[in-house]
This record gives C-alpha cells, sequence and structure tokens, in this order.
C-alpha cells in the first residue's frame, strides 16, 4: 500500500512505499523544493538530511536529484511556551485595567453628559454656575464657550485646543486656573467676584 503525503504550500506529493510506511524512506526532488520543506513533510531535521546526503550546500539541490531521508533524526517539537502566554496574559490585563481607569477618570472628571452640570466646589462652582449655569457644554450666541465662557482666542492662549465644550469640565477648570494666574478674575467681569 502507496501512501502520499502532500508537502504544505507546494502541491507536490511524496509517495511511500511498503505496507503502513509513515514517511518515505527516499525523495525526488521536485521543482520549487527546498530541503528545508522536504524536512518538515517528513517530521525530520532539515541538517541530519543535508548530513546524510552529503549536500555542501543545503540550499542547492537539483530537481530530479533523490535525497534519501532514511536515518534522519526527527526534529523536535517546540516547547510550549507558558512564560511569555503567562507575560502576555499580565501585558493584556494591564491594558484593560488602563482602559478601565481612563473611563472611570474620564466620568469623574466630566459629569456633564449625564446631569448638565460639572461637579465642582467652592469659588470655581460659584463661577462656573454664575457663568454658565454649571454646564461645560453651554454656548454663548457672543462667542463664549464651556463652564467659564472662554472665547476661543482666549481657550487657545492658555493652552486649550478644539472648543471648549468637547474638553472635559476638569480641563476647563485647569485651564480657567491657568487664566487666572495670568490675568486675575478680569476675565469675568461679574462672575470673578467670588474668586476675590
Amino acid at each position: 500500500m502507496a501512501r502520499t503525503i502532500t508537502i504544505a504550500g507546494l502541491g507536490a506529493g511524496i509517495t511511500a512505499a511498503g505496507a503502513g510506511a509513515a514517511f518515505a524512506t527516499d525523495y525526488t526532488v521536485k521543482a520549487g523544493d527546498t530541503l528545508s520543506e522536504i524536512a518538515q513533510a517528513n517530521g525530520a531535521d532539515w541538517h541530519q538530511l543535508a548530513k546524510i546526503n552529503n549536500l555542501e550546500d543545503p540550499d542547492l539541490i537539483l530537481i530530479g536529484q533523490t535525497l534519501s531521508l532514511d536515518g534522519a533524526n526527527k526534529a523536535a517539537a517546540p516547547a510550549p511556551r507558558k512564560v511569555t502566554a503567562k507575560k502576555t496574559h499580565k501585558v493584556e490585563t494591564k491594558k484593560v485595567h488602563k482602559a478601565e481607569r481612563k473611563v472611570r477618570e474620564s466620568r469623574s472628571q466630566d459629569r456633564s453628559t449625564s446631569s448638565g452640570k460639572a461637579n465642582l466646589s467652592g469659588a470655581w462652582a460659584k463661577v462656573a454656575n454664575c457663568e454658565s449655569g454649571g454646564n461645560p457644554r453651554a454656548v454663548n450666541s457672543a462667542g463664549y464657550y464651556g463652564l467659564f465662557q472662554f472665547d476661543m482666542q482666549t481657550w487657545r492662549s492658555v493652552g486649550g485646543s478644539g472648543s471648549p465644550t468637547k474638553a472635559s469640565a476638569g480641563e476647563q477648570l485647569t485651564r480657567a486656573k491657568k487664566l487666572y494666574a495670568q490675568r486675575g478674575a478680569s476675565p469675568w467681569p461679574v462672575c470673578g467676584r467670588y474668586l476675590r
């Protein structure tokens, strides 16, 4: 009974003679074959195949050349990398925890999406309530935006990007404090009284 073994990716077959033979003892090289593919298809080590067949250059095998597979050591299966898998799991777990923490921080900084109000306290909460009713998404038709009613030029001057209404309440507060450090309460002529 003959058995045909197909080399992966080549579509070429190897016919092994003998009843129930698991592997061929000889192989005839076909177009596109490489020594490593022949060895892999037969569960052998290509170094041993090169040595058994006296191949000075294992990269040079010829079409029609007969290679002996008999006596080649079977290639050892690579050991599973449990440590790598654990490290990968730890890295993935850290990524998940980091993403969850960012979501929680974002929610705590900007509670405006559900309540329409920012979660501020003290004098800055009074200024925000006076300027925008505590709404980080507030827009004034005169061109003022967010909790502290920044105009776009002032927002950019304190390091803001995009629109203040797109920034979290926490970022708007940070920018307002920076502006206060530069110019005092004057940017808020009425509501700035809470900062004095």
